[in-house]
C-alpha cells in the first residue's frame, strides 16, 4: 500500500476521534430491539449520505445498505444494529441508553454487540471519500447495518446477498473480537424432540401412557451425548443443551399425552445437521422410544413488514489462517494497532453462518469489545479501542485490494 496514502488515511481517521465517539454514543441512545430498528436504520442511512457514500438506502427487509467505489474487489462490512432487550435497567451502573462516557469508556446496550463497528464503518467511509473522492477506488465497499440478527443470525445477510443484488467476494463482520482477527465459529442448530402418550385421568393413570416419562431416557441420553462430544481445534467441542421442556394434558389431574423438549446444539468442525439429528434418533431408538426429531423453522417480521422464514440451522465455518483475506486483515490490524495482530474464533454465532457457512464467501471479523460482555449488564468499550478499530476499517480495503491486485494500489 502506498505509504503516503496509508499515513493520510490514518491521520484523518484519528482526527475524527471525537466525532467517532459521539457517533457511537448517538447510536447507543437509539433503542433498537430486534424487529424495532426503524429509527436507527433511518439514522444510519442519513449518516451514510452525509459521509459521502455513493449510494445509501434501506432495503426491503429493513437493513441499512451503503456503497462506495466501483472497483473489482467487492468487500462487505456488516454490523447488526439490533440489540437484545434490557430487562434489568435499575441494576445497570450506567443507564443502558445514555451512551455514557466515563474514564475513557462508553457504556450502554450495544456498546459491544455491536454498534462500535457500525460507527467505525461510517467514519472510515467518510475518510475514504474525503481523501479519494476524485480517484477510482480499487474496491467496491458495501456497508450493511443489519437487522434481526439477534433473532435469526445470518438471515439479514442472506437477504442482502440473495435478494438485493449484492454479492461480495469477501466479508468483514463487526462482532466483538477485542481487536483480534477472528476467522470462524462453531455452528448451531435448534432441535425439537416430541414423544406421544395416551391421556387418562390421574386417578386411573394405569389406563394412560405418560409422554413425559417416555422423554426421561432421551433426556439422560442427551446429557451423556454432551459429555462425550470430542474437541476439535481451534473451535473446541460441540455441545448440546436441553433448553426447554413442555407437556400437554387434558388437565393437571391427567396423564400427559404429549411432551416436547427444545435443544440448543453447538456444532464444531465435522459436525453437520444430518449427524446431529442422527445422534438423537439413535438415542431414542436405543431407548426403545418412538420420538419425532426435527429442526424448527424461525418465523419473524421485520420493521418494514417483510416476512422472514428460515430453518433454525446455522452452519459451522472457519477461514484458513493462510487465506489472503486473513493475511490482509492481519496486516491491516497490525498497522492499525501498532503491534502484531492475533487471530481467534468466536464462541457464539454470527452472521458468518450465512456468508461463510451457507454461501462459502470468505469471512473474518474485527471489532473492539470483549465477546463475553455481549448481552450482559454494563456493556462497555474503550474509546482507544474504538479508534483503533476505525483505523482498521479505513485501511483494510486497501490492504486487501493490494493483496488481490497488487498493481492497482
Amino acid at each position: 500500500m502506498n505509504p503516503t496514502l496509508l499515513q493520510d488515511l490514518k491521520s484523518r481517521t484519528d482526527f475524527r476521534r471525537t466525532e467517532l465517539t459521539e457517533l457511537l454514543q448517538e447510536l447507543i441512545r437509539i433503542r433498537s430491539y430486534s424487529g424495532q430498528e426503524r429509527e436507527i436504520v433511518e439514522f444510519i442511512v442519513a449518516a451514510m449520505k452525509r459521509a459521502g457514500f455513493d449510494e445509501a438506502r434501506a432495503d426491503k427487509m429493513g437493513n441499512a445498505v451503503g456503497q462506495i467505489g466501483r472497483g473489482p474487489v467487492r468487500i462487505l462490512y456488516d454490523a447488526h444494529v439490533d440489540t437484545v432487550q434490557v430487562t434489568d435497567e435499575a441494576a445497570w451502573s450506567h443507564p443502558p441508553f445514555a451512551g455514557a462516557l466515563e474514564n475513557g469508556k462508553i457504556y450502554g446496550r450495544g456498546a459491544v454487540d455491536e454498534k462500535p463497528a457500525l460507527a467505525g464503518f461510517l467514519i472510515a467511509v467518510q475518510t475514504i471519500a474525503e481523501c479519494l473522492r476524485s480517484k477510482e477506488l480499487p474496491f467496491t465497499l458495501y456497508v450493511v447495518g443489519s437487522v434481526m440478527e439477534e433473532d435469526c443470525d445470518g438471515a439479514p445477510l442472506l437477504h442482502v446477498i440473495e435478494h438485493e443484488g449484492i454479492r461480495p467476494d469477501f466479508v468483514v463482520l463487526g462482532e466483538p473480537t477485542d481487536l483480534g482477527v477472528y476467522r470462524g465459529q462453531r455452528g448451531r442448530m435448534e432441535i425439537e424432540i416430541v414423544t406421544h402418550g395416551i391421556a387418562a385421568h390421574g386417578a386411573h393413570n394405569e389406563r394412560g401412557v405418560n409422554a413425559v416419562n417416555k422423554m426421561i431416557p432421551i433426556l439422560s441420553g442427551v446429557e451423556r451425548l454432551d459429555k462425550s462430544l470430542p474437541p476439535k481445534p481451534p473451535l473446541g467441542k460441540g455441545s448440546i443443551t436441553t433448553s426447554q421442556i413442555a407437556s400437554r394434558a387434558p388437565s393437571l389431574c391427567s396423564v400427559p399425552d404429549w411432551c416436547r423438549i427444545h435443544l440448543d446444539r453447538r456444532l464444531t468442525l465435522g459436525e453437520t445437521r444430518e449427524n446431529a439429528l442422527g445422534e438423537l434418533k439413535d438415542i431414542a431408538r436405543k431407548s426403545g422410544i418412538e420420538a419425532e426429531v426435527s429442526v424448527p423453522e424461525y418465523r419473524g417480521t421485520s420493521w418494514t413488514g417483510h416476512e422472514v422464514r428460515q430453518e433454525a440451522y446455522f452452519p459451522t465455518w472457519l477461514t484458513d489462517e493462510d487465506h489472503p483475506l486473513v493475511q490482509a486483515a492481519l496486516r491491516a490490524a497490525s498497522e492499525a494497532l501498532g503491534k502484531p495482530a492475533r487471530t481467534g474464533v468466536w464462541s457464539f454465532s454470527t452472521n458468518g453462518v450465512a456468508t461463510a457457512g451457507r454461501l462459502k464467501i470468505p469471512t473474518v471479523g474485527f471489532a473492539p469489545g470483549r465477546e463475553e460482555l455481549a448481552h450482559s449488564r454494563d456493556e462497555e468499550v474503550a474509546v482507544d479501542d474504538l479508534a483503533a478499530a476505525a483505523r482498521f476499517y479505513v485501511l483494510f480495503p486497501f490492504f486487501l485490494a493490494d493483496t488481490i491486485h497488487p498493481s492497482e494500489t
